[in-house]
């Protein structure tokens, strides 16, 4: 390559790294004087729509709401700003078409529409970037941009951090530990009570727009908000997560398992070490409610010595794949890869297999019917198309009416659209491959394959094809 040809490579990077930087925000206060924060459902997103909160205040912009946003069809419950609110998307993989801003850490993001200001640095968290990246000052205390991070991506062996410590919910301060010890402790409390009551009313949205820049204010918060409201209080739900302790525990498969035989398994929480391995299967999360205490880290309490653990979730039809993040050893493979080697054993009959729009709409929209929410943005027309550009079929017609026909029909609610409406979104269909191949990601310690809900044979592909052939796929792997 010549010279000149890299220097005119370098400059068109430079160009599109300036086009979508997040730093030119002060200029949109004119057209937005107000931001709404959508910001995904876990510490580093509340604390990565915080920090945004503080950035856009500098900016001149003034956050007036907080919505929490989770992957799958509760992405497209979330009701949409009014005109004239800037909406700013933080700590999401997936983007939104009517986003004026997003900024995210994974290695990939899907779905983000031309225009919109982006900033997508890989980082172990969110609200790191947005402190040592996007603003001009620090925001958090560094010592909590640490916790943070270490939380985010689950960094927990080499930081000496036990799966009790993950779980545990109640905070006293120990004078034989450290003050650093004791703050990273209190961290990780506010993180199990976060995730412990993120599904209560308003409770997200109350902790990110109260709380100030510091994980000691939000605990302090998050157990004021407990006890104002009625929610169990932290001891509470340490004893409720020794009850889901004790569950996973009945649930053990004594002996190990052949990957021909998951679907022997229990039909919730059953568990097992699949033959050949350091690896546990386990089908889905178990009783997550009563008395019992979810927490996705419990597994690795009851088999402390598995190195790798895959998880079928059959009501989300996905599959997820993570290292045990508290054994102090090196992951010698990239999980991602092995998801898609797996995947790529089916590829020809994904491929063959049409989804259409009718369906996918049903699907994302499931939760809008359900709680009858008004003012949804649901699945629509540029959704779709920002995941399946150039892969669709259907929408190809000599009839100029019939593409924006479709679009109109697919920009309304699915569950006002009448027998005729969906016949005709059943004609626009994308391969099944395209599906799974847009729904799923992660990176090198932790992967999902989603969308196995879209297949006609979903449940059946999902147990007794691919969830064997991944697990075929991790005997004789280990962490070193």
């Amino acid at each position: 390559m010549k010279a000149e040809q890299k220097i005119d490579i370098i400059l068109e990077q430079q160009k599109k790294v300036s086009e979508s930087s997040i730093h030119g925000l002060r200029k949109l206060k004119k057209d937005f004087p107000v931001a709404n924060i959508y910001f995904h459902m876990d510490l580093d997103g509340v604390t990565s729509a915080i920090a945004m909160r503080e950035y856009l205040k500098e900016a001149g912009i003034k956050t007036i709401s907080a919505t929490p946003i989770q992957y799958g069809d509760e992405e497209y419950a979330v009701k949409k700003s009014r005109e004239g609110v800037l909406n700013v998307l933080v700590d999401f993989a997936h983007g939104k078409t009517w986003m004026n801003v997003h900024l995210d850490h994974h290695d990939s993001q899907i779905g983000v529409s031309e225009g919109a200001k982006v900033h997508f640095s890989e980082s172990p968290s969110n609200v790191k970037t947005i402190q040592y990246t996007i603003s001009n000052k620090d925001i958090f205390p560094a010592s909590d941009i640490d916790i943070i991070s270490k939380v985010d991506s689950a960094d927990f062996a080499r930081h000496g951090i036990t799966p009790d410590d993950v779980i545990r919910a109640s905070f006293a301060t120990d004078e034989s530990l450290s003050a650093e010890k004791n703050r990273e402790m209190m961290s990780l409390a506010c993180n199990k009570l976060l995730l412990s009551y993120k599904n209560k009313p308003d409770f997200m949205s109350r902790v990110v727009m109260e709380s100030k820049p510091s994980l000691h204010n939000m605990y302090l918060n998050v157990v004021k908000l407990a006890k104002e409201n009625g929610y169990h209080l932290p001891e509470k739900v340490d004893q409720l997560s020794d009850n889901f302790f004790v569950h996973r525990q009945d649930n053990m498969k004594g002996e190990q398992i052949a990957p021909l035989h998951i679907d022997g398994l229990a039909k919730n929480g059953g568990s097992a070490l699949i033959e050949n391995s350091a690896t546990v299967v386990q089908k889905g999360g178990g009783i997550c409610w009563g008395n019992n205490q979810y927490d996705r880290y419990t597994i690795f309490k009851a088999y402390p010595d598995c190195h790798y653990l895959m998880t079928i979730w059959e009501t989300l039809g996905m599959i997820q794949v993570s290292k045990n993040p508290f054994i102090p050893l090196r992951n010698p493979y990239h999980l991602g890869e092995i998801a898609q080697k797996t995947l790529n054993l089916f590829k020809a009959e994904l491929q063959s297999e049409r989804v259409n729009l009718n369906v996918m709409k049903q699907v994302y929209e499931k939760l809008i019917k359900k709680k009858s929410i008004k003012g949804a943005v649901g699945f629509t027309w540029p959704d779709f198309e920002a995941l399946f550009e150039g892969q669709i079929k259907g929408i190809q017609s000599s009839n100029e009416w019939w593409p924006n026909m479709v679009k109109d029909i697919a920009n309304k609610p699915s569950q006002w659209l009448s027998p005729k409406q969906q016949a005709i979104l059943e004609k626009v269909t994308v391969s099944a491959w395209d599906v799974i191949q847009a729904s799923s990601g992660g990176h090198k310690d932790i992967t999902n394959i989603s969308g196995i809900n879209f297949l006609r044979d979903g449940r059946e592909f999902l147990y007794y094809r691919l969830a064997p052939a991944m697990a075929t796929e991790l005997q004789n792997k280990y962490l070193i």
